[in-house]
Protein backbone atom coordinates (compact mmCIF):
# COMPACT_ATOMS: atom_id res chain seq x y z
CA UNK A 1 0.00 0.00 0.00
CA UNK A 2 1.73 3.27 -1.13
CA UNK A 3 1.88 5.44 1.74
CA UNK A 4 1.53 9.24 1.55
CA UNK A 5 3.02 11.24 4.63
CA UNK A 6 6.10 12.63 3.84
CA UNK A 7 6.87 14.76 6.71
CA UNK A 8 10.93 15.62 5.12
CA UNK A 9 9.52 16.48 1.56
CA UNK A 10 6.75 18.69 3.04
CA UNK A 11 9.54 20.72 5.50
CA UNK A 12 11.83 21.09 2.62
CA UNK A 13 8.58 22.51 0.38
CA UNK A 14 7.91 24.87 2.85
CA UNK A 15 11.19 26.34 2.85
CA UNK A 16 11.06 26.39 -1.46
CA UNK A 17 7.90 28.25 -0.67
CA UNK A 18 9.68 30.87 1.47
CA UNK A 19 11.51 31.58 -1.67
CA UNK A 20 9.01 31.50 -3.63
CA UNK A 21 6.51 33.63 -2.63
CA UNK A 22 6.23 36.08 -4.86
CA UNK A 23 5.83 33.77 -8.32
CA UNK A 24 3.24 32.30 -6.42
CA UNK A 25 1.35 35.21 -5.26
CA UNK A 26 1.94 36.55 -9.54
CA UNK A 27 0.84 33.15 -10.85
CA UNK A 28 -3.03 32.88 -9.01
CA UNK A 29 -4.32 36.50 -9.24
CA UNK A 30 -7.63 36.73 -10.74
CA UNK A 31 -7.72 38.55 -14.31
CA UNK A 32 -10.86 40.92 -14.91
CA UNK A 33 -11.77 44.20 -14.44
CA UNK A 34 -9.18 46.36 -12.44
CA UNK A 35 -9.87 45.91 -8.61
CA UNK A 36 -10.41 48.75 -6.19
CA UNK A 37 -8.93 48.38 -2.94
CA UNK A 38 -11.88 47.62 -1.63
CA UNK A 39 -12.68 44.85 -3.96
CA UNK A 40 -9.45 43.09 -3.34
CA UNK A 41 -8.37 40.02 -0.62
CA UNK A 42 -4.46 40.02 -0.85
CA UNK A 43 -3.53 37.24 1.17
CA UNK A 44 -6.61 37.04 2.11
CA UNK A 45 -6.97 39.30 4.83
CA UNK A 46 -10.37 40.53 3.36
CA UNK A 47 -10.03 43.58 5.67
CA UNK A 48 -10.44 43.94 9.10
CA UNK A 49 -14.04 45.76 8.91
CA UNK A 50 -15.18 42.56 6.64
CA UNK A 51 -14.04 39.83 9.06
CA UNK A 52 -15.43 41.90 12.04
CA UNK A 53 -18.72 41.81 10.56
CA UNK A 54 -18.39 38.22 9.78
CA UNK A 55 -18.35 37.23 13.07
CA UNK A 56 -15.31 35.55 13.17
CA UNK A 57 -11.46 37.61 12.62
CA UNK A 58 -8.53 35.89 10.79
CA UNK A 59 -6.82 34.98 14.21
CA UNK A 60 -9.54 33.57 15.39
CA UNK A 61 -10.15 31.12 12.61
CA UNK A 62 -6.13 30.61 12.60
CA UNK A 63 -6.18 29.04 16.57
CA UNK A 64 -9.32 27.03 15.60
CA UNK A 65 -7.55 25.83 12.72
CA UNK A 66 -4.53 24.95 15.20
CA UNK A 67 -7.25 22.93 17.49
CA UNK A 68 -8.63 21.12 14.10
CA UNK A 69 -5.13 20.21 13.56
CA UNK A 70 -3.81 19.14 17.00
CA UNK A 71 -7.33 16.62 17.28
CA UNK A 72 -6.60 15.44 13.77
CA UNK A 73 -3.00 14.55 14.14
CA UNK A 74 -3.63 13.06 17.11
CA UNK A 75 -5.99 10.96 16.07
CA UNK A 76 -4.15 10.00 13.25
CA UNK A 77 -0.72 8.72 15.80
CA UNK A 78 -3.06 6.80 17.63
CA UNK A 79 -5.11 4.74 15.26
CA UNK A 80 -2.66 2.56 12.67
CA UNK A 81 -5.45 0.83 11.27
CA UNK A 82 -6.42 1.95 7.87
CA UNK A 83 -9.48 2.01 5.85
CA UNK A 84 -8.23 -0.39 2.85
CA UNK A 85 -7.81 1.34 0.27
CA UNK A 86 -10.17 -0.90 -1.94
CA UNK A 87 -12.81 0.66 0.45
CA UNK A 88 -11.94 3.72 -0.26
CA UNK A 89 -12.82 6.17 -2.91
CA UNK A 90 -9.69 8.13 -2.77
CA UNK A 91 -9.32 7.77 -6.45
CA UNK A 92 -12.33 9.78 -7.36
CA UNK A 93 -12.42 12.45 -4.53
CA UNK A 94 -8.60 13.85 -4.40
CA UNK A 95 -8.59 16.85 -7.34
CA UNK A 96 -5.22 18.61 -8.10
CA UNK A 97 -4.59 22.19 -9.23
CA UNK A 98 -0.84 22.11 -10.45
CA UNK A 99 -1.26 25.90 -10.57
CA UNK A 100 -1.99 26.73 -6.90
CA UNK A 101 -0.22 23.73 -5.61
CA UNK A 102 -2.79 22.20 -3.89
CA UNK A 103 -4.64 18.51 -3.25
CA UNK A 104 -8.62 19.16 -2.69
CA UNK A 105 -10.52 15.93 -1.43
CA UNK A 106 -14.32 16.87 -2.30
CA UNK A 107 -16.93 15.66 0.04
CA UNK A 108 -20.37 15.56 -0.89
CA UNK A 109 -22.78 17.69 1.27
CA UNK A 110 -19.56 19.67 2.69
CA UNK A 111 -19.74 22.81 0.41
CA UNK A 112 -18.23 20.99 -2.61
CA UNK A 113 -19.90 23.54 -4.83
CA UNK A 114 -18.22 26.30 -3.60
CA UNK A 115 -15.02 24.64 -2.89
CA UNK A 116 -14.79 22.95 -6.41
CA UNK A 117 -15.76 26.28 -8.20
CA UNK A 118 -13.34 28.26 -5.92
CA UNK A 119 -10.49 26.37 -6.70
CA UNK A 120 -11.47 26.05 -10.62
CA UNK A 121 -11.25 29.84 -10.17
CA UNK A 122 -8.36 30.19 -8.24
CA UNK A 123 -6.30 27.71 -10.69
CA UNK A 124 -7.85 28.94 -13.85
CA UNK A 125 -7.31 32.78 -12.92
CA UNK A 126 -11.31 32.85 -13.67
CA UNK A 127 -13.99 34.98 -12.07
CA UNK A 128 -17.03 32.70 -12.85
CA UNK A 129 -20.18 32.97 -10.71
CA UNK A 130 -23.51 29.91 -10.55
CA UNK A 131 -26.63 31.18 -10.98
CA UNK A 132 -29.22 29.55 -8.55
CA UNK A 133 -30.87 28.81 -11.61
CA UNK A 134 -30.56 24.89 -13.28
CA UNK A 135 -29.34 24.15 -16.99
CA UNK A 136 -33.10 24.69 -18.65
CA UNK A 137 -33.50 27.61 -16.89
CA UNK A 138 -30.41 29.10 -17.25
CA UNK A 139 -30.86 28.50 -21.29
CA UNK A 140 -34.03 30.09 -21.38
CA UNK A 141 -32.80 32.93 -20.09
CA UNK A 142 -29.38 33.30 -21.37
CA UNK A 143 -29.36 36.87 -23.25
CA UNK A 144 -29.60 38.06 -18.90
CA UNK A 145 -25.94 36.83 -18.17
CA UNK A 146 -22.26 37.28 -18.96
CA UNK A 147 -20.31 35.15 -20.22
CA UNK A 148 -18.65 34.35 -16.35
CA UNK A 149 -21.91 33.32 -14.97
CA UNK A 150 -23.07 29.25 -15.44
CA UNK A 151 -26.34 27.25 -14.00
CA UNK A 152 -26.13 26.20 -10.68
CA UNK A 153 -24.73 22.30 -11.64
CA UNK A 154 -22.01 23.58 -13.91
CA UNK A 155 -19.15 23.17 -12.21
CA UNK A 156 -19.88 19.65 -11.41
CA UNK A 157 -19.06 18.70 -15.32
CA UNK A 158 -16.17 20.51 -15.38
CA UNK A 159 -12.75 18.20 -15.64
CA UNK A 160 -11.02 18.30 -12.80
CA UNK A 161 -7.48 16.55 -12.92
CA UNK A 162 -7.50 13.70 -10.30
CA UNK A 163 -4.71 11.80 -8.25
CA UNK A 164 -5.06 8.86 -10.39
CA UNK A 165 -4.21 10.33 -13.71
CA UNK A 166 -0.58 10.24 -12.17
CA UNK A 167 1.67 7.79 -11.80
CA UNK A 168 2.48 6.34 -8.15
CA UNK A 169 5.74 7.98 -7.83
CA UNK A 170 4.07 11.32 -8.85
CA UNK A 171 0.84 11.37 -7.04
CA UNK A 172 3.21 10.50 -3.98
CA UNK A 173 5.23 13.21 -4.62
CA UNK A 174 2.48 15.57 -5.10
CA UNK A 175 0.35 14.87 -1.22
CA UNK A 176 4.13 14.71 0.04
CA UNK A 177 4.67 18.68 -1.60
CA UNK A 178 1.31 20.15 -1.88
CA UNK A 179 -1.27 22.32 -0.02
CA UNK A 180 -3.77 19.21 0.67
CA UNK A 181 -7.30 20.83 2.02
CA UNK A 182 -10.63 19.10 2.97
CA UNK A 183 -13.58 20.28 4.19
CA UNK A 184 -15.84 18.52 6.55
CA UNK A 185 -19.21 18.73 8.38
CA UNK A 186 -20.98 17.83 11.38
CA UNK A 187 -21.65 14.09 9.84
CA UNK A 188 -25.47 13.66 11.67
CA UNK A 189 -25.86 16.97 10.06
CA UNK A 190 -24.43 16.29 6.83
CA UNK A 191 -27.07 12.82 6.63
CA UNK A 192 -29.88 14.74 7.21
CA UNK A 193 -29.14 17.28 4.45
CA UNK A 194 -28.31 14.29 2.09
CA UNK A 195 -31.42 12.94 2.74
CA UNK A 196 -33.52 16.19 2.04
CA UNK A 197 -31.67 16.77 -1.15
CA UNK A 198 -32.06 13.15 -2.39
CA UNK A 199 -35.27 11.66 -1.17
CA UNK A 200 -37.36 14.73 -0.54
CA UNK A 201 -36.60 17.75 -2.56
CA UNK A 202 -35.44 16.02 -5.84
CA UNK A 203 -38.83 14.14 -5.94
CA UNK A 204 -41.03 17.01 -4.83
CA UNK A 205 -38.92 19.91 -6.71
CA UNK A 206 -37.70 17.65 -9.59
CA UNK A 207 -39.71 15.01 -10.41
CA UNK A 208 -36.43 13.10 -9.80
CA UNK A 209 -37.45 9.57 -8.30
CA UNK A 210 -34.73 7.86 -9.12
CA UNK A 211 -33.15 7.57 -5.83
CA UNK A 212 -36.20 7.29 -4.05
CA UNK A 213 -36.66 3.61 -6.45
CA UNK A 214 -33.33 2.51 -5.94
CA UNK A 215 -33.72 2.40 -1.65
CA UNK A 216 -36.84 1.61 -1.48
CA UNK A 217 -35.94 -1.55 -3.84
CA UNK A 218 -33.09 -2.20 -1.31
CA UNK A 219 -35.24 -1.87 1.18
CA UNK A 220 -37.60 -4.59 0.08
CA UNK A 221 -34.75 -6.81 -0.98
CA UNK A 222 -33.33 -6.45 2.75
CA UNK A 223 -36.90 -7.10 4.33
CA UNK A 224 -37.54 -10.32 2.03
CA UNK A 225 -34.18 -11.80 3.36
CA UNK A 226 -34.24 -10.31 7.01
CA UNK A 227 -38.53 -11.09 7.94
CA UNK A 228 -37.78 -11.84 11.49
CA UNK A 229 -36.00 -7.88 11.87
CA UNK A 230 -38.37 -6.09 14.17
CA UNK A 231 -36.30 -2.82 13.90
CA UNK A 232 -36.95 -1.79 10.43
CA UNK A 233 -40.78 -1.85 11.25
CA UNK A 234 -41.10 -2.51 7.19
CA UNK A 235 -43.56 -4.80 7.19
CA UNK A 236 -46.16 -2.51 7.96
CA UNK A 237 -45.29 -0.86 4.75
CA UNK A 238 -44.71 -3.19 2.24
CA UNK A 239 -45.37 -1.52 -0.53
CA UNK A 240 -43.65 1.59 -0.42
CA UNK A 241 -44.74 4.57 -2.90
CA UNK A 242 -42.05 5.31 -5.35
CA UNK A 243 -43.71 8.73 -5.95
CA UNK A 244 -43.52 9.98 -1.90
CA UNK A 245 -40.06 10.29 0.40
CA UNK A 246 -38.24 8.50 1.80
CA UNK A 247 -39.26 8.73 5.18
CA UNK A 248 -36.01 9.85 6.98
CA UNK A 249 -35.99 7.00 9.78
CA UNK A 250 -35.83 4.82 6.40
CA UNK A 251 -33.12 6.22 5.11
CA UNK A 252 -31.27 5.98 8.22
CA UNK A 253 -31.71 2.30 8.75
CA UNK A 254 -30.69 1.84 5.12
CA UNK A 255 -27.61 3.65 5.94
CA UNK A 256 -26.79 2.09 8.90
CA UNK A 257 -27.33 -1.35 7.64
CA UNK A 258 -24.92 -0.28 4.37
CA UNK A 259 -28.18 -1.12 1.81
CA UNK A 260 -27.12 1.62 -0.27
CA UNK A 261 -23.67 3.42 -0.11
CA UNK A 262 -23.22 6.51 -1.78
CA UNK A 263 -21.04 9.15 -1.89
CA UNK A 264 -23.05 11.53 -0.19
CA UNK A 265 -23.24 9.86 2.59
CA UNK A 266 -20.45 7.53 3.06
CA UNK A 267 -17.52 8.76 5.98
CA UNK A 268 -15.24 11.28 5.43
CA UNK A 269 -12.24 8.37 6.77
CA UNK A 270 -13.95 6.58 3.45
CA UNK A 271 -14.02 9.00 0.54
CA UNK A 272 -10.36 10.76 1.33
CA UNK A 273 -8.18 8.58 3.54
CA UNK A 274 -7.47 11.04 5.88
CA UNK A 275 -4.31 9.84 7.77
CA UNK A 276 -3.21 8.44 4.75
CA UNK A 277 -3.33 11.57 3.15
CA UNK A 278 -2.13 13.56 5.94
CA UNK A 279 -4.69 16.87 5.40
CA UNK A 280 -2.71 20.54 6.52
CA UNK A 281 -5.73 22.63 6.53
CA UNK A 282 -9.71 21.63 7.71
CA UNK A 283 -12.07 23.59 7.04
CA UNK A 284 -15.49 23.16 8.56
CA UNK A 285 -19.05 24.28 6.48
CA UNK A 286 -20.12 26.12 9.42
CA UNK A 287 -17.21 28.45 9.18
CA UNK A 288 -16.10 27.95 5.48
CA UNK A 289 -16.17 31.92 4.79
CA UNK A 290 -12.93 32.66 6.99
CA UNK A 291 -11.59 29.20 6.84
CA UNK A 292 -10.93 29.95 3.23
CA UNK A 293 -9.59 33.13 3.52
CA UNK A 294 -7.06 32.02 6.04
CA UNK A 295 -6.14 29.27 3.87
CA UNK A 296 -5.57 31.76 1.21
CA UNK A 297 -3.70 33.95 3.46
CA UNK A 298 -1.44 31.30 4.33
CA UNK A 299 -0.80 30.19 1.11
CA UNK A 300 -0.42 34.04 -0.54
CA UNK A 301 -3.03 33.63 -3.02
CA UNK A 302 -5.14 36.34 -4.04
CA UNK A 303 -8.93 36.79 -4.72
CA UNK A 304 -11.44 38.35 -5.84
CA UNK A 305 -14.07 39.01 -2.92
CA UNK A 306 -17.10 38.66 -5.14
CA UNK A 307 -16.20 34.86 -5.50
CA UNK A 308 -15.61 33.96 -1.94
CA UNK A 309 -17.90 32.24 0.21
CA UNK A 310 -19.43 34.54 2.74
CA UNK A 311 -19.78 34.00 6.34
CA UNK A 312 -23.32 31.69 7.56
CA UNK A 313 -24.25 32.07 11.04
CA UNK A 314 -22.60 29.66 12.61
CA UNK A 315 -24.50 26.34 13.42
CA UNK A 316 -26.97 27.85 11.36
CA UNK A 317 -28.77 24.90 10.67
CA UNK A 318 -29.15 22.75 14.25
CA UNK A 319 -32.45 23.57 15.26
CA UNK A 320 -34.28 22.33 12.31
CA UNK A 321 -31.54 19.30 11.89
CA UNK A 322 -31.45 18.26 15.72
CA UNK A 323 -34.54 19.26 17.09
CA UNK A 324 -36.93 18.46 14.10
CA UNK A 325 -35.54 16.15 11.50
CA UNK A 326 -33.74 13.38 14.09
CA UNK A 327 -36.47 13.89 16.95
CA UNK A 328 -38.57 11.79 15.24
CA UNK A 329 -36.35 9.23 15.31
CA UNK A 330 -36.04 6.26 17.88
CA UNK A 331 -32.94 6.94 19.96
CA UNK A 332 -31.61 3.12 19.81
CA UNK A 333 -31.64 3.63 15.80
CA UNK A 334 -29.81 6.68 16.07
CA UNK A 335 -27.11 5.22 18.50
CA UNK A 336 -26.68 2.60 15.83
CA UNK A 337 -24.94 5.08 13.65
CA UNK A 338 -22.45 5.81 16.07
CA UNK A 339 -20.19 3.22 15.01
CA UNK A 340 -20.40 3.84 11.28
CA UNK A 341 -19.68 7.35 11.87
CA UNK A 342 -17.34 7.41 14.86
CA UNK A 343 -13.78 7.72 13.12
CA UNK A 344 -15.57 11.06 11.64
CA UNK A 345 -16.51 12.34 14.94
CA UNK A 346 -13.25 11.73 16.46
CA UNK A 347 -11.25 12.76 13.91
CA UNK A 348 -12.40 16.28 13.03
CA UNK A 349 -13.54 17.11 16.43
CA UNK A 350 -16.90 16.60 16.51
CA UNK A 351 -19.30 14.79 19.24
CA UNK A 352 -21.83 12.32 18.90
CA UNK A 353 -22.78 12.63 22.60
CA UNK A 354 -23.57 16.69 21.95
CA UNK A 355 -25.64 15.84 18.91
CA UNK A 356 -27.32 13.50 20.87
CA UNK A 357 -28.02 15.76 23.66
CA UNK A 358 -29.53 18.10 21.52
CA UNK A 359 -31.70 15.28 19.80
CA UNK A 360 -33.03 14.43 22.98
CA UNK A 361 -33.68 18.18 24.06
CA UNK A 362 -35.43 17.95 20.74
CA UNK A 363 -37.32 14.82 21.58
CA UNK A 364 -37.94 16.77 25.25
CA UNK A 365 -39.52 20.02 23.94
CA UNK A 366 -41.20 18.19 21.06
Amino acid sequence: MMTFRRPTARFLFLSFLLLSAVVTYMGISYIGHELSSQERVIGASAGNQVEKENGESLAEAEEEQSRRLATFKAYCEKNNSMVDPSQARLDKHLFVFENIKTVYCYVPKCACKTMKLLLYNLENNKTARLMNVNRAQFLANISNYSANDHHSGWIHGQHFKRLTHYSKEEASMLVATYKKIIVVRDPLERLASAWLNKFVNMPAHVGNFGWVKGLNNRLRNYQDLNPTDKVSELKEERELDAKQPVPFRKFLFAVSKHLMENEHWLSFNRLCLPCQVDYDFIAHTDTLASDVRLFLKKNNMTANEDVLPAQLPRNANEDNVFSDIYSQVPTEEILSLRETFQEDFNMFGYSFEQDLAKILTGKAMG
